[in-house]
């Protein structure tokens, strides 16, 4: 480990293998669970190895496995490396997408990009189940820990786009019809900024309307799918 520009590094961090846990003290975490299986059935890890666990709080810990039992096992914290939150201001609102692999495939690209708040809502043209939280927070974890992220992503669900009039910030809704193209240029970064997305039908005009304060941009002059628009919005931002 050394320290750059005040932060603490790992040197070679793509090359660990990374695990969850929010079992953690002052000395020592906890792994349980499928980390637990993961860590001792499929990697065989023993006692006496070194493994990298995060909080997912912002923190990456090296640590030394010092007992392992029948469902769980116990390493000591070595050193830990802290992570500073990348966009804070940028919230994704996302409507509940009919298809299930387009809607995780979203939620992964964001998740690898560094996005860490994602809204979630019910469209009125998409007809999309209840969304199963277990499943999405596993999701998030399982994209977390393969991408080397250190701070899971923080879901909320809000009944109606009106909601979002209670959340200061700037309202951002994408329209192909909109004459205004979108740029990095139009966004402060010290500000909050809400990323409003409609479903394949898009939004209604109802809904559209429903949000105060807002502006429309445009991503292409083709109609893109949700989750192409999503992950472009993404990549434009954190370029």
């Amino acid at each position: 480990m050394e320290k750059q520009n005040g932060y603490l590094t790992l040197e070679l961090l793509s090359d660990i293998q990374l695990f969850y846990s929010e079992e953690v003290s002052s000395d020592s975490i906890i792994l349980s669970n499928d980390e637990f299986h993961h860590c001792t059935k499929v990697l065989r890890k023993k006692i006496g190895n070194q493994i990298f666990i995060t909080d997912g709080k912002g923190k990456i810990y090296n640590c030394t496995i010092e007992t392992i039992g029948k469902k769980e096992l116990k390493a000591v914290i070595n050193s830990s490396i802290s992570f500073e939150e990348k966009f804070p201001n940028y919230i994704f609102c996302i409507p509940l997408l009919h298809n299930k692999d387009r809607f995780r495939f979203a939620i992964e690209k964001l998740i690898e990009q560094g996005i860490t708040r994602i809204f979630l809502f019910k469209a009125q043209r998409a007809v999309a189940e209840k969304i199963n939280i277990d499943k999405l927070n596993k999701i998030a974890i399982e994209t977390l820990k393969q991408s080397l992220q250190s701070i899971l992503p923080e879901f909320k669900f809000v009944s109606s786009l009106e909601e979002l009039n209670y959340y200061k910030g700037h309202k951002i809704i994408f329209d192909q019809k909109s004459e205004l193209k979108f740029d990095k240029k139009f966004i402060n970064e010290s500000e909050p900024h809400y990323f409003i997305f409609g479903p394949e039908g898009g939004l209604t005009e109802e809904e559209t309307e429903s949000l105060l304060d807002k502006n429309i941009f445009s991503l292409a002059d083709n109609r893109l799918r949700s989750e192409t628009a999503i992950i472009k919005v993404a990549s434009i931002l954190t370029l």
